[in-house]
């Protein structure tokens, strides 16, 4: 199959996706007292490094008060901390503990595991070209993460 395009080289990754990740997530949560709500909310501070809870509840579509209790239980786990915003004493921000940090960190290292497993199909040489081709992307999303 030839890609040429972004839309067909999108719906490509997006079909290999839940291939990747199968088992994965499943097999991480279910030894942990992790909801993949919490799940979902620990990964969104990680990237975003911290947050405020109104941009969480508006990104994940839920209210105010749900938003409060996920935190509220995530803190309760330490895997969350408030965290004062001194120019808008009124706006809660959010951001990972030293034990937030080590679930995401054990997450990425299950993730990497799978990678390793579906990479054995690849050539030295097709690694590199592929390697490049993600840390160009990963540089678009940083980009991306700052606008």
């Amino acid at each position: 199959m030839t890609v040429t395009n972004r839309k067909d080289l999108s719906r490509a990754i997006a079909r290999m996706v839940p291939y990747i990740i199968q088992g994965a997530q499943l097999g991480f949560l279910a030894g942990r007292a992790i909801t993949h709500t919490q799940f979902f909310v620990l990964v969104s501070v990680h990237s975003a490094e911290s947050c405020a809870m109104k941009t969480l509840a508006e990104n994940m579509k839920v209210s105010m008060p749900t938003m409060s209790g996920i935190v509220e239980r995530l803190v309760k786990a330490g895997l969350l901390r408030r965290l004062d915003n001194p120019g808008d004493r009124r706006q809660v921000m959010v951001g990972l503990t030293a034990e937030g940090k080590n679930v995401i960190s054990q997450f990425q290292d299950v993730i990497s595991r799978r990678w390793e497993e579906v990479l054995e199909i690849l050539n030295a040489g097709e690694m590199d070209s592929l390697r490049v081709v993600m840390e160009k992307i990963a540089q678009g999303l940083g980009r991306k993460n700052k606008e």
